[in-house]
């Protein structure tokens, strides 16, 4: 009866739990780490539409700007940043590993053009 009423505890502790994102210990990526916010702001009538992504590199996450406008034809290169902004790496037009290394992409802002 113990182990019975044990695990119904843990069951109702699990459950009960609120889901939280725990991307860099906030809520709002945007809004709660200052230079990502900084890194928003500053991104004003974009003459191609750029696009701020937030994504998963070595189990980590991870944040880099993109222009994601097809019609503007540019070369990539690709700098993602931890939480506290520091690069940890650069992709460039010919490094092909960007798609099997930086995974889980979501799209938080998107500066349209004007």
């Amino acid at each position: 009866m113990k182990k019975a009423s044990l695990l119904f505890l843990i069951i109702i502790l699990i459950t009960g739990c609120e889901k939280y994102d725990n991307t860099c210990n906030c809520k709002n990526p945007l809004e709660d780490i200052a230079w990502l916010k900084e890194l928003k702001n500053s991104m004003t009538n974009c003459y191609c539409e750029t696009s701020i992504i937030q994504a998963t590199y070595n189990k980590q996450t991870v944040f880099y700007k993109i222009i994601t406008d097809s019609v503007c034809n540019s070369v990539i290169n690709i700098s993602i940043a931890d939480c506290n902004g520091n690069i940890l790496k650069t992709y460039t037009a010919i490094d092909d590993t960007f798609t099997s290394e930086v995974t889980g992409r979501k799209v938080l802002y998107r500066c349209k053009t004007n």
